[in-house]
C-alpha cells in the first residue's frame, strides 16, 4: 500500500474519531505540537523511523514527550499507530490529517511577497480580499523580496498573481525578445 493512502486512511479515521468526541479543534492543535516538535527534534525523527527500537519503547518515548500536552484520544491513536507498525508514518499521517482538517474547516493558504514589511491595515485589508474572493477562512504567510522593487506576488493554492514591478519588467523584456526575434 503507497504511503500516502496509508497517511489518508490513518488520518481520516481520527478525523472521524475527533469529530465523534467533539474535540477536532483540539486534536488539531496536539497534531499540529506533534508535527512542531518532530520538526525541531531530530531524535523524535530517528526514533520513528527504526525499526530495531521496540514498540513498547517508542510507545513510552512518546508518551513521555506528549502526553502532558495531548488529548488522551491522540495519544491512544499514536499508540496505535505505533502498535501496528507504522511509527515511521505517523508525520504523513499528521500532515494528512492537517490537509483533511482544513478541507473539512474550508481553509485555505495563500503567500504574499512585496518588497517592503506590509503594515497593519493592508495586511488585514489582503487578507479580507483574498476570503472574500475565495469564499474559504485564508492563513496568509508574508514575505518580504526587495528583488520585487515593488507591488504584490500574490499565491492563492496553485493559482499564482504577479503584479510586481520586476515581473512586469520581465514580461516586457518577454515582449521585446519576441518581437525581435520574430522580425
Amino acid at each position: 500500500m503507497s504511503e500516502y493512502r496509508i497517511a489518508s486512511r490513518y488520518a481520516k479515521s481520527l478525523i472521524d474519531l475527533s469529530q465523534e468526541n467533539n474535540i477536532l479543534d483540539e486534536v488539531n492543535g496536539n497534531i499540529d505540537y506533534f508535527l512542531k516538535v518532530h520538526a525541531d527534534n531530530v531524535g523524535i525523527q530517528a526514533l520513528l523511523k527504526n525499526p530495531i527500537v521496540s514498540i513498547e519503547k517508542k510507545q513510552s518515548i512518546l508518551k513521555s514527550v506528549f502526553s502532558e500536552n495531548t488529548n488522551p484520544l491522540t495519544m491512544l491513536f499514536y499508540n496505535l499507530v505505533v502498535k501496528k507498525g507504522r511509527s515511521k508514518y505517523l508525520p504523513l499521517i499528521a500532515k494528512e490529517f492537517v490537509n483533511q482538517y482544513n478541507v473539512i474547516n474550508n481553509i485555505s493558504f495563500a503567500t504574499v511577497k512585496t518588497a517592503s514589511a506590509l503594515d497593519a491595515q493592508t495586511s488585514k485589508e489582503i487578507k479580507d480580499f483574498i476570503s472574500k474572493s475565495t469564499g474559504k477562512t485564508i492563513k496568509v504567510t508574508e514575505v518580504v523580496d526587495p528583488s520585487l522593487i515593488g507591488g504584490v506576488w500574490l499565491k492563492i493554492e496553485d493559482k499564482l498573481y504577479d503584479a510586481s514591478i520586476s515581473g512586469s519588467l520581465r514580461k516586457a523584456k518577454k515582449q521585446l525578445l519576441n518581437t525581435y526575434i520574430s522580425k
